[in-house]
């Protein structure tokens, strides 16, 4: 909000309008400073304002024709009250653009004022898809005959019950916590979901139920109840204005507090009885309701970032009404003091340097809490609608929740620029600004991090597979043997292909016979040349299933340790074609896995210098990019590197199955990345196998602002293609 700007009264007064007929006034609470205060109920809108006594004067004081030097006089004579003509000027103002004030005003002017107040469609869906609400029914004649009904369970005996199953659920809760938490992923399903709210919106109900009826006990009027969409979410709401009519906070207190009451009654109860239950399908019904209401009474209705219960509470507790806007203003107010050294009066009188503290650390904490709250809707809205239009919608929000205030901030101190001096705060705010803009504009030198693994080298390696479906008659080695070059690793053995092997040398024997059989008879001796030719294709059979044979005894084709074996496999055991048994390698001649974004492929190259970084102690090796593989990895085959298991990569879980196998988990990464093989420039004794840590390349020169752009450019279109 812009500060107030000093007002001089013409030199010829004019009479001061009155105040609207139909407005009303209330005695409102005490200020913390023990002045009163006043509430004036506008019955068109529905509306309250909050008004200070100095301005209760004012309007009590007001009469027809009257000036402001008449004014003073007359507020004068009636109290000690010492009032400003600058003050009942700013009073005036701001109630004439609160159209409180009873000014005709001709058709040109309320239809000009309409046109400027007049939102598109497209504006009007921007501020409201957000949060509007939808008024259902009208409570308040229902409240009046029910509420005999209800007083028995507020009563002081029902009360303490209450507290003490309170505490006796928060007990339960806080024993079997990990309990309670392992219990959540059960209820991830479409049933469960389902079941959720439900019990959600029961909850809800017990709990606007709850302001209902502590507002009609003070005897107020509940106009509405209904439900309210918060980007499309249903949450219901209840209606309790008329509350702004009570002079004692610990009433509006009350009031405000019984939604939460009741939620935590209820949660109380429904932990409880989760703990005392064995488990079926009412120990679900306690835990659906328990952790349903824990979370809603906690992080949404406590929460004073959010106009919610939590928010009222704190605003009565503290006597400040219109927190937000006020605390808001306050923390403008003093940064640009600090920050710009802009010496003008605070937005309020009485401003106490505790206050004030208090207000900004209340500011920081919802100006912080809306960025993750906004970005989180943000991304919600990214999954919710088609990818390119999420994209477009998260710039939206960000632009329009985050860019937006700035630019209004921006402008407001634009309109101070009359007290707006070059001093040492303004020269230190402008010059740290300066070297931000340029650190993020200018290109500069910079390394890249990958996340990388040791794997052994390609050409020191060797996978011992299973070359045809056989079973398991001898292993000779176990994982961590060193073995040498043609050392048998496992024998296996082929029933079947014994028996083809027996079955064709019958066969090439009679083929033998009956050569011999025709070179002794005219009569057959032309058929000898195909007796041969048979003869001689059962022999190259022959020859290849004893060669196959011979591959069931599979030898190591490289002297290096055996680093991975399939415990499971045992002698006897039957296995599938090209099953890995284990993997053997030179654990001397490693080579460096390292993973690229696809934002960064362009930053890489064949022969490029990189210098591994062994995570824990960051022990360094150097070496260089000897291949690049230019297809997509779809598939992480290193689990250290997965997220799930802490590491760099974000991963899926993805059952694969293949027919007559067992089910497995197969990690399937979640963004674009692709592959580099960097060539260590020596061995390293110390460098041991699958080891995790980062590839460090150097990148071209480019800034902040840069690689900012190239990272949502590619998101755009890989995302908006999908």
């Amino acid at each position: 909000m812009p500060e107030p700007q000093k007002i001089v009264p013409p030199a010829e007064e004019k009479p001061l309008p009155l105040f609207r007929q139909d407005l009303r006034l209330f005695p409102g609470p005490t200020d913390p400073d023990g002045s009163p205060t006043y509430s004036l109920f506008d019955p068109v809108r529905a509306q309250y304002f909050r008004i200070t006594w100095t301005e209760y004067q004012v309007m009590t004081a007001l009469a027809p024709r009257i000036t402001i030097s008449q004014l003073i006089t007359a507020i004068e004579s009636r109290s000690t009250l010492k009032v400003t003509k600058e003050e009942i000027m700013r009073f005036f103002e701001d109630a004439a653009a609160n159209n409180l004030l009873a000014i005709f005003q001709g058709s040109d002017k309320i239809t000009d004022k309409a046109e400027k107040q007049k939102s598109g469609f497209f504006v009007w869906l921007l501020y409201h898809y957000l949060y509007f609400r939808v008024p259902v029914i009208n409570p308040d004649k229902f409240l009046g005959k029910t509420i005999k009904y209800v007083m028995p369970l507020v009563s002081p005996v029902a009360i303490y019950l209450y507290c003490i199953i309170f505490v006796l659920g928060l007990f339960e809760l806080i024993t079997g916590f990990d309990e309670f938490l392992h219990t959540f992923p059960y209820f991830f399903t479409l049933v469960g979901g389902i079941a959720y709210a439900l019990g959600i919106t029961c909850v809800k109900i017990i709990h606007e139920f709850a302001h209902a009826y502590t507002a009609k006990y003070y005897k107020l009027y509940v106009p509405t109840m209904g439900v309210a969409f918060i980007v499309f979410w249903p949450v219901l709401y209840t209606d309790v204005t008329d509350g702004w009519k009570i002079a004692k906070r610990s009433k509006r207190i009350a009031i405000s507090f019984a939604g939460i009451g009741a939620e935590l009654t209820i949660a109380g109860m429904s932990t409880l009885g989760w703990a005392l239950t064995s488990p079926g399908m009412l120990q679900s019904v306690f835990f659906i309701i328990s952790s349903a209401t824990w979370i809603s009474t906690l992080a949404v209705n406590m929460n004073p970032a959010l106009r919610f219960d939590g928010y009222y509470i704190l605003c009565d507790l503290w006597g400040i009404d219109n927190l937000q806007s006020r605390a808001f203003a306050t923390t403008r107010w003093k940064m640009r003091k600090w920050l710009l050294g802009i010496d003008v009066e605070p937005p309020e009188e009485n401003l106490s340097t505790g206050r004030v503290y208090g207000m900004m650390v209340y500011t920081f904490y919802t100006w912080i809490y809306r960025l993750f709250l906004y970005t989180a809707i943000a991304i919600l809205v990214y999954n919710m609608f088609t990818k390119a239009l999420g994209i477009f919608l998260f710039i939206l929000e960000i632009g329009v929740f985050i860019l937006w205030p700035l630019l209004w901030e921006a402008q407001q101190i634009s309109r101070l620029r009359g007290v707006l001096t070059f001093n040492r705060r303004s020269v230190t705010t402008l010059t740290v600004l300066i070297l931000l803009f340029l650190w993020a504009v200018i290109p500069l030198p910079h390394r890249e991090s990958f996340p990388a693994i040791t794997i052994p080298n390609a050409d020191a390696s060797q996978a011992v597979y299973v070359p045809y479906p056989s079973k398991v008659k001898a292993i000779y080695v176990q994982r961590g043997d060193l073995v040498h070059k043609g050392q048998p690793i496992v024998q296996l053995a082929s029933p079947e292909l014994e028996t083809q092997i027996v079955q064709s040398q019958l066969e090439k024997a009679s083929a033998e016979r009956e050569i011999v059989i025709a070179s002794q008879s005219e009569k057959l001796r032309p058929q000898i040349g195909e007796k041969v030719a048979s003869v001689n294709a059962l022999a190259e059979k022959i020859g290849g299933l004893q060669k196959l044979n011979q591959e069931l005894t599979i030898l190591a084709e490289i002297s290096g340790m055996v680093y991975t074996w399939d415990e499971s496999v045992k002698v006897g055991q039957a296995v599938g074609r090209d099953q890995i048994l284990g993997k053997i390698a030179d654990l001397a001649n490693l080579q460096i896995l390292v993973f690229v974004p696809e934002t960064n492929l362009s930053d890489i190259y064949e022969g490029q210098p990189v210098v591994f970084r062994r995570r824990g102690d960051l022990a360094k090796f150097s070496g260089r990019i000897v291949k690049i593989n230019l297809l997509r990895t779809q598939t992480l085959t290193h689990p250290q590197l997965a997220s799930i298991n802490h590491g760099d990569l974000p991963v899926a879980n993805q059952p694969q199955q293949q027919p007559g196998e067992k089910k497995q988990e197969e990690l399937k990464l979640v963004e674009s990345y692709y592959t580099a093989y960097v060539e260590l420039d020596k061995p390293h004794a110390d460098l041991k196998l699958e080891e995790v840590g980062e590839a460090d390349v150097r990148g071209p020169w480019r800034s902040m602002a840069m690689t900012l752009w190239r990272k949502l450019h590619s998101l755009f279109w890989r995302e908006g293609s999908i």
